[in-house]
């Protein structure tokens, strides 16, 4: 998660000084397929995540994040990614959590 951390603060620090534009993360997750996944390890995951992203987004620039991948329920599994909200109500209380986290935040975003 070090790694999740640093990599994403130094995107947000190149976004804001370096490109001077607000930056959205984009497709995230964890596979089903990984050795030891768990829902509550891919819970756990995103919300490390969106924790980052909300600390950032309370200084500025960063507009959210898109996580990979929702599916509609009875939708096939290929890559291990999908989430079915219907089939994981803990995921969906984290990613509903970051959605409301990020509204209370839209002053910051929305600036010029």
């Amino acid at each position: 998660m070090a790694f999740m951390r640093r990599w994403m603060t130094s995107h947000w620090t190149d976004s804001r000084t370096l490109l001077k534009k607000p930056m959205v993360f984009t497709e995230f997750g964890k596979s089903s397929k990984d050795r030891g996944f768990s829902i509550a390890s891919r819970d756990s995951f995103l919300n490390a995540i969106y924790s980052n992203i909300c600390s950032l987004a309370r200084s500025g620039g960063i507009g959210g994040g898109l996580l990979w991948q929702l599916v509609a329920e009875g939708m096939e599994s290929y890559s291990g990614y999908e989430i079915d909200l219907f089939q994981t109500p803990s995921t969906s209380s984290v990613i509903s959590q970051q959605s409301r986290q990020m509204t209370a935040l839209e002053h910051k975003i929305s600036r010029p």
